[in-house]
């Protein structure tokens, strides 16, 4: 038996007292085989207060955290999103978890997600929300920001805009913070964009049939189903006394936040490619993020991200990697250099990312990885291969790579990598795990 197996056997009896929530492996051959999750609701608790784009699935993550650390262990996720990895953390009993961010956006739906906050004390301003909301007489301004009118009719921009000055104007900022997701959920359903991706098209449908939704009943409803899910967060972290840290920045740099030498375990899910051709987080966020900032700032968001940009473009990354080096030769084979320059921005990206979180493992700790192999101009790239070989570098030992369906992690299934309507391919279905260990 392996190191690695026995580490997985040792953990099994972890999982006898877990709830029919989560995935309960009984023998190695249960852990090693099951990784879809397909029977399960990934909406559990505070992770179904607010949707994110290709979202880590709870299952997915309780498995892993609850194999590869105990409450004493240090956790990180270095590409956070909405906090799946952080909150699991937290139920958990993890004593200290952290979390490193650049989507602003995503950052306040897992500051949401991770408070404190008694059910009854949301639950018992919503009807003073309702009377103010229907209340002629109340005055407020209305929101404007960047091509709000495109995305919205004048009745909703209307309603909306009452809406969040009433909510804004709570003094208790739990409560406050808990209606603003609600509401920055309904500013997407009630405007003209289109659900079928991640991307900012408006519907033809929605437009052409003169969409006109009921902001209340939205509101209520979503608040209803919130409150569920709270009540029932609520019930696993009363008594729960540990530290989430979440940092707003950039995973390519170090962050004081997180000491050095002191993670146990990392377990992230980075980008599949840069954002302008898999999926694009600040286009999904921007319409929520601008009613919530009344700024356009994150409209750069996407530029910002990993592969966002190829000036100033470092080559000898493919000293590196010899799969990398290989595949971006044929890309360049079959296309001029910009495909594969945007590659080498991704991949240079990547590494970044994979050596500033070196800075935080301690020796002996496990750094686990969950992402998809994407193609480009008709080449599969094998990221997988690719960190195993950057890992390499960094010292660490690549100790088995698992490969999982995507089927209820939240993701489009078909894009458009040209970001032009209408041209669209399959979306990657299937998921590597890679398990690494820093010597």
């Amino acid at each position: 038996m392996t190191e690695l197996e026995t580490l997985i056997t040792s953990s099994l009896p972890k999982f006898a007292e877990e709830n029919n929530l989560y995935f309960k492996p009984k023998t190695l051959e249960d852990w090693e085989n099951v990784w879809d999750f397909g029977e399960f609701n990934a909406n559990i608790y505070n992770h179904g207060l607010h949707q994110y784009p290709a979202r880590f699935i709870p299952q997915l993550v309780r498995k892993i955290v609850k194999t590869f650390s105990n409450e004493n262990s240090n956790v990180l996720d270095i590409f956070s999103g909405s906090g799946t990895t952080i909150l699991e953390c937290k139920y958990l009993g993890i004593k200290n978890s952290y979390g490193i961010e650049l989507n602003p956006f995503a950052v306040f739906m897992t500051k949401t997600k991770l408070q404190n906050l008694d059910e009854n004390s949301a639950i018992q301003k919503l009807d003073k929300i309702k009377s103010l909301f229907f209340d002629d007489s109340y005055n407020f301004s209305l929101i404007s920001f960047k091509n709000i009118e495109f995305w919205y009719s004048e009745k909703v921009i209307s309603a909306l805009s009452k809406l969040f000055d009433i909510i804004s104007k709570i003094t208790d900022e739990k409560v406050k913070n808990f209606y603003l997701l609600v509401f920055c959920e309904i500013s997407r359903k009630t405007s003209f964009l289109d659900h079928s991706g991640f991307k900012m098209y408006r519907s033809k449908t929605k437009v052409s049939s003169h969409f006109e939704p009921d902001v209340w009943n939205e509101f209520y409803r979503t608040s209803q189903r919130n409150f569920e899910l709270l009540k029932e967060n609520n019930k696993i972290t009363m008594n729960n006394d540990t530290n989430q840290t979440l940092v707003y920045g950039d995973s390519r740099i170090i962050h004081s936040e997180i000491p050095e030498h002191s993670i146990d375990l990392i377990l992230t899910s980075p980008p599949y490619g840069d954002s302008k051709t898999t999926v694009a987080y600040g286009q999904y966020s921007r319409l929520p993020w601008q009613w919530l900032s009344q700024k356009d700032d994150i409209i750069q968001l996407d530029t910002n991200l990993l592969g966002g940009s190829t000036k100033k473009l470092d080559k000898s990354i493919l000293n590196l990697s010899e799969k990398l080096k290989e595949q971006v030769a044929e890309i360049e084979n079959v296309d001029d250099s910009k495909r594969s320059n945007d590659v080498i921005a991704f991949y240079n990206d990547l590494y970044s990312t994979l050596k500033s979180a070196t800075y935080y493992m301690k020796k002996g700790g496990y750094f686990i990885l969950v992402t998809g192999n994407r193609t480009v101009k008709k080449i599969y790239l094998r990221t997988d291969l690719i960190i195993t070989e950057f890992a390499k570098t960094l010292g660490y030992s690549t100790e088995k790579i698992y490969s999982r369906n995507i089927i209820n992690k939240r993701m489009a299934s078909k894009n458009s990598p040209t970001n032009e309507k209408g041209k669209t391919v399959n979306t990657m279905m299937t998921e590597n795990i890679i398990i690494l260990k820093k010597l």
